[in-house]
């Protein structure tokens, strides 16, 4: 295909601007020696001139020697020497957005790209693609394609204890995503309660939708059951197997009163944040929130950009049947945001099984990676750390320091390092002075080959002062 902006011919013919057009591709080397141009009516339909035009471009253009002309076949480029003609160049701005380049980035909290089972993924799709029919180029059902909402339903059975109709189950792109269009079906004038500390994201999706949201804080067995009633929430976003960044388990107990408190009113909801449940490395997962769900107010979230790849931007939610059937009615409409081959090939990934022995690959490399980073940290000899929490699960480790230094000043150190770090004050929304002087700690995406290095720039924060 060929198109060409017929605005910038001013009062020139429309068939000499696109003779020149076509020459200087020609010259430039735009246009390859024996490519074959579109077709007379091709070139006319995609740029919205007669065909006309077009055959008196050609024809101008094969008596000067650019083109040749094959009968039945069409026209072809001819062997000429490029010259340095060039259109106008276009002029170059700096990019408006780029991403920082770090040594290490401790705050990063995605799968190494090493780790993507490249060649497994593309089997699957070569699968999809020679066996796959019309459905892989229809519109996709708008809550996502059956297929995979089956084999997650299958999977959360077998992995989480869960008993979930595929019915219920929406797919789209990114938690941030589904966030935004599960609080258009809650009820305008909740509050909402937010973990604190706990994951940023969460209150700007609030304050960009113009809600009212509170700070609950958290205590050892999870979430304060006091400060959730304090707050006069109506909506509570947890993470009970790994809270982030605290890595606390909610309890048992807590668990059953938070479901408790969710059942004394109607439209209270708890959203149930699963982010790295399969992270877990010497015991089982503790059974998900909404399997113990006997009244229907559970809202369960989880990712595969976590497990799999950041940019397969495929998360799910489980709505109860109420929230479903509202879902339903006014959502209706929105195509869904994530590509239909894309689904297919999770499903089928999924389904043979290449997802939990991809899972286990990866646990065994977390546990090794946070149990090798725990032992340099503590043979530094420059870092002066009173205590590391973490470990056991997930994919980040708490460090406390003893230090003078405020957390500004450490985090300003570590840029001076080229270490991009988090505080665990950071992930407050008020000050507590027992969250000061914590270091967050992310090593999903750390390099063993770094980690030494990374650790001595580390304690040169606490030597530099």
């Amino acid at each position: 295909m060929l198109i060409y902006d017929f605005q910038k011919r001013e009062k020139e013919p429309l068939y000499e601007f696109l003779y020149r057009c076509i020459k200087e591709d020609i010259l430039s080397g735009r246009l390859k020696a024996g490519t074959r141009l579109p077709s007379k009516r091709e070139l006319a339909r995609d740029n919205g001139i007669s065909v006309r035009t077009v055959l008196g471009a050609y024809e101008q253009l094969i008596v000067e020697g650019y083109l040749t002309a094959k009968e039945k076949r069409g026209y072809f480029v001819a062997e000429v020497e490029a010259s340095p003609v060039r259109r106008s160049p276009v002029p170059e701005f700096p990019p408006m957005y780029q991403e920082d380049q770090w040594f290490v980035d401790f705050t990063s909290n995605t799968v190494m790209c090493e780790q993507f089972p490249f060649s497994t993924w593309r089997k699957v799709m070569r699968e999809v693609l020679s066996n796959g029919g019309q459905e892989l180029v229809r519109r996709a059902d708008f809550i996502g394609v059956k297929e995979l909402r089956q084999t997650i339903a299958s999977y959360l059975y077998r992995t989480r204890g869960m008993e979930v109709s595929p019915e219920c189950i929406v797919i789209g792109a990114g938690i941030e995503y589904l966030y935004e269009r599960l609080i258009r079906i809650l009820p305008r004038d909740a509050i909402y309660g937010m973990e604190n500390p706990g994951y940023r994201k969460i209150p700007r999706i609030y304050e960009d939708a113009g809600l009212t949201w509170r700070c609950i804080g958290m205590d050892e067995n999870g979430i304060s059951m006091e400060s959730l009633i304090a707050s006069q929430a109506d909506v509570i976003h947890v993470s009970p197997e790994h809270h982030y960044p605290l890595g606390t388990v909610t309890s048992a107990t807590r668990r059953q009163e938070l479901l408790n408190w969710a059942g004394e009113k109607a439209d209270r909801y708890i959203i149930e944040d699963d982010y790295d449940c399969e992270f877990r490395y010497r015991s089982r997962s503790i059974p998900a929130l909404q399997s113990m769900d006997r009244r229907h107010r559970v809202i369960y979230m989880n990712t595969f950009s976590k497990t799999l790849a950041p940019s397969i931007r495929i998360s799910y939610m489980i709505l109860p049947e109420k929230l479903m059937a509202r879902y339903i009615k006014t959502t209706n409409f929105y195509s869904n945001t994530v590509g239909s081959c894309e689904q297919y090939a999770l499903a089928r990934f999924i389904q043979q099984g290449y997802f939990e022995r991809h899972i286990s690959r990866l646990k065994k490399r977390y546990f090794t990676l946070g149990q090798l980073l725990i032992q340099t940290l503590r043979q530094s000899t420059l870092l002066p750390i009173s205590e590391i929490r973490g470990g056991e699960s997930g994919t980040h480790l708490l460090v406390r320091v003893d230090t003078s230094l405020t957390d500004v000043e450490i985090k300003w150190g570590a840029r001076q390092q080229g270490i991009c770090l988090s505080c665990l004050s950071e992930f407050l929304q008020e000050t507590a002075p027992e969250y000061e002087h914590i270091l967050v700690l992310q090593y999903a995406d750390l390099d063993e080959n770094t980690m030494q290095e990374a650790v001595r720039r580390l304690g040169n924060i606490f030597t530099q002062w």
